[in-house]
This record gives structure tokens, C-alpha cells and sequence, in this order.
């Protein structure tokens, strides 16, 4: 048995043409593409109307839902992704495919940040388009799949959606929680809102630092002592500890007072129901206890 290797030949020259030959082929012989697809496609026109434009192949799959497909036999370019970005809306598809012998890196990414985006039940695939030449006179399309969804892929989207979102909640509570703090105070007047679920505000004391942090069913606000040097951080610690009845007094409540002794750092803390105790109890006390600093 002879062993060879497979020529491959440009596609152009057994298709001259993408849409009067290589669509026409594809859209007689589907099943050579069905092979390489989680999906079975009908097709239903070539060359379908959509409104000034006409997407190459219309088909449907076996659930009745809309699919399209556009042909290349060149290398992918800003042009086609648009025709395809356009038909796939027009037409409500639920699958979308783009068939190129030389797909760009850039429309590669494009098709895989699509997947992440898009609901669940759409899917984007980008195929890449190359002929085995098998004898003198036998030639074999090969379809290679470059992108197509994967379960990974979409809760990877959901997954970054959720926490798109999250983050824009937190600055817009942030936004509304300090334009009331400064109404009270200074100390946050050049603080911005974060994405992050904690703020920080400074106390004029370097290495010391107020710190408001947000949970689900509850809120801190702490004075954090930071400083370079672990034994200073105690002493000061220490310092305030033997203030801590008159600051707790002047604070209207109990305060958690944590030496840490593992860590660098210090802290006491006061855990606050709601953000109304924040504003009433937790810039009072941040007040007080940067008077005994």
C-alpha cells in the first residue's frame, strides 16, 4: 500500500466563483458541511433577500430555527463580518457560520468573544474552507471548525456578564453613598467609586486608613492601622486600646478591637446592619477616634 501525502489545492481554482459556484455546491452537497456541525441544517434559499443585501445560504435546523451561512474563498475581511453581523440579526439566526480558507486572527477572536456574549442558544462558527486533491481527477473538500460554542465558553460570558454587572451596582451605590457622606464629612470628599465591594478613605495619617465595607447582609466600617512596621502598628494599637471605654462610649456602641497579632496590620471595627448606620454611627466614630490619633 502506497503512503502520500495529501496535496491541498487553492480553492479558487476549483470554484472560480463563491457565489454563482462554491454556494451553489455547498448549498447541493450541505451534509459534507452537517458532518462537521453539533446542528443538522436544511437549506431553504440561496441568495436570500435581506432587504438591500442577500446572505449566500438560508437554511433552518432541525428544531425550525433560523441558521445562515457566508462564503469566502478568500481571506476573512472587515466587510463579510458585517454581512454576517447584519444577517444574523435580520434574520433572528440562532446559527451563525462563516466559511473562509484563510480566516484573520482578529475575526477568529471576534467569533470567540460572539460565543461568550450572545445568548446561550446562539452559536457562531467560523469554519476554514480547503480542498484534498485525492487523484488526477478526485478532490475532497475538507472543513476545519476554527470557533464554535461550548458549554465552557457561554457560562465563561454569563459568568463575565454577572460580574459586569455586579461591578456597575457597586458604583452606582458607592456614587449615591458618598454624595451623602459628603454632606456630613470631608474625609471622602476626593474618594471615587470602585468596583470593588470596599472603600478606603485616608485619615491624614499615613499607614492609617478608614475602610466602609459593603456585604450582602452587612456592613464594617474600620479604622485599619498599616504601617510599615509591625511593632509601631501595636503600639499605636495599644495606644488607643486604653481609650477604647471613652471611644466606645462616644461611638454609641460596641467596636471589635483586633490586634492580629499574626499580620502586619491592626484594626477595630464596627459591624453595622445597614447603611444608615454608616452615616449615622460610622463617620461619628472615624471622626472620634482620629481625634485620639
Amino acid at each position: 500500500m502506497d503512503i502520500k501525502k495529501l496535496e491541498l489545492i487553492n480553492a479558487r481554482e476549483i470554484w472560480k466563483s463563491e457565489p454563482r459556484n462554491f454556494t451553489k455546491w455547498l448549498a447541493e452537497n450541505i451534509d459534507f458541511l452537517n458532518e462537521k456541525l453539533d446542528v443538522t441544517l436544511n437549506v431553504i434559499e440561496t441568495e436570500k433577500k435581506i432587504g438591500s443585501f442577500s446572505v449566500d445560504i438560508f437554511c433552518e435546523d432541525d428544531q425550525g430555527d433560523s441558521a445562515i451561512i457566508e462564503n469566502q474563498l478568500e481571506k476573512t475581511d472587515h466587510t463579510h463580518l458585517g454581512q454576517v453581523l447584519t444577517y444574523a440579526v435580520c434574520t433572528a439566526a440562532k446559527t451563525i457560520i462563516w466559511i473562509s480558507p484563510e480566516p484573520r486572527v482578529e475575526h477568529i477572536e471576534v467569533f470567540e468573544w460572539l460565543n461568550e456574549v450572545t445568548p446561550v442558544d446562539c452559536s457562531w462558527y467560523l469554519y476554514k474552507i480547503e480542498v484534498l486533491k485525492i487523484n488526477t481527477t478526485t478532490v475532497s473538500p475538507l472543513f476545519t471548525k476554527v470557533v464554535g460554542p461550548s458549554q465552557e465558553v457561554k457560562n465563561l460570558g454569563n459568568e463575565k456578564k454577572q460580574i459586569a454587572e455586579r461591578h456597575q451596582k457597586r458604583r452606582r451605590f458607592w456614587g449615591e453613598l458618598l454624595e451623602k457622606l459628603n454632606e456630613k464629612t470631608n474625609i471622602y470628599r476626593n474618594v471615587n467609586p470602585t468596583d470593588d465591594n470596599w472603600l478606603n478613605a485616608g485619615t491624614g495619617v499615613g499607614g492609617i486608613y478608614y475602610q466602609i465595607v459593603i456585604r450582602k447582609v452587612s456592613s464594617s466600617i474600620l479604622l485599619v492601622i498599616d504601617k510599615s512596621k509591625t511593632d509601631l502598628n501595636k503600639k499605636i494599637f495599644d495606644y488607643l486600646y486604653g481609650f477604647h471605654e471613652e471611644i466606645e462610649k462616644d461611638f454609641g456602641g460596641e467596636i471589635m478591637w483586633r490586634k492580629m497579632e499574626e499580620k502586619n496590620l491592626v484594626e477595630f471595627k464596627s459591624i453595622l446592619k445597614s447603611v444608615h448606620l454608616i452615616l449615622q454611627h460610622g463617620i461619628m466614630a472615624s471622626t472620634k477616634l482620629s481625634l485620639n490619633l
